[in-house]
């Protein structure tokens, strides 16, 4: 069974999908680290009102700390798209 499999059963996000997956180095212990991506065809909520607007934040990209599996630590990182 995959990560991202794994993380839709537990934690499922409607308006964003889990991109990839990849091992990173914390100090001394191993973390896994997943980007998550605003959904394709798709419309952002506003944080603000909560209704569907036409983009994303455009902040600079983020790193969530995300509940531990088996042990290790994991970390959600948010890269909104760039629309040109």
């Amino acid at each position: 069974m995959q990560i991202k499999t794994i993380l839709n059963r537990v934690q499922k996000f409607k308006s964003f999908v889990y991109g990839t997956v990849r091992w990173v180095k914390t100090g001394t212990a191993l973390a896994l680290e997943v980007d998550v991506l605003p959904r394709a065809n798709s419309r952002g909520i506003c944080s603000g009102c909560g209704r569907c607007r036409p983009g994303y934040d455009h902040l600079p990209s983020r790193r969530f700390e995300f509940v531990p599996l088996w042990g290790m630590k994991v970390f959600l990182v948010y890269a909104p798209r760039r629309v040109a």
